[in-house]
């Protein structure tokens, strides 16, 4: 019986290791380059999403002012004409409508808003259509 023993291949052995170290440090600059990726990536997209939210901020902003016109308009038409005679009031498009009773003396509104207020009068009630677009636009400079 003839035993041979091999001896440890020196060369092999270390060709093995630079193998899995060269794999291990590929790895490695492969996830810092895709997380440096992802980062800018992340940083576009927050800056992106940020403009938007200051966007929409300044566009309800807006909304919130024209808004309180609105009101304050409306409301400076029912103490014009008192709350008594007033039978409702109606935002439909651009145009303030306000239904009030026939025999209502609407000349004070005639007085303030001119040719911008329309009036179609019926026998049981005076209807009343205020263009709101001009007002918010001469109050407010949009």
């Amino acid at each position: 019986m003839i035993l041979i023993v091999k001896g440890t291949n020196y060369k092999s052995l270390i060709r093995k290791v630079l193998s899995f170290v060269a794999l291990v440090v590929m790895f490695s600059l492969y996830y810092n380059h895709m997380s440096s990726e992802f980062k800018s990536q992340n940083d576009k997209l927050a800056k992106e999403l940020k403009e938007k939210t200051d966007k929409l901020k300044k566009k309800f902003d807006l909304t919130k002012k024209v808004e309180r016109i609105i009101y304050k308009e409306a409301e400076k038409c029912v103490d014009l004409i008192g709350q008594e005679r007033i039978k409702s009031i109606k935002i439909d498009k651009d145009r303030l409508i306000i239904i009030c009773d026939w025999d209502t003396d609407i000349e004070v509104l005639f007085v303030r808003y001119g040719v911008l207020a329309l009036v179609k009068s019926t026998p049981e009630d005076i209807k009343i259509k205020i263009d709101l677009k001009f007002i918010v636009e001469s109050i407010y400079e949009i």
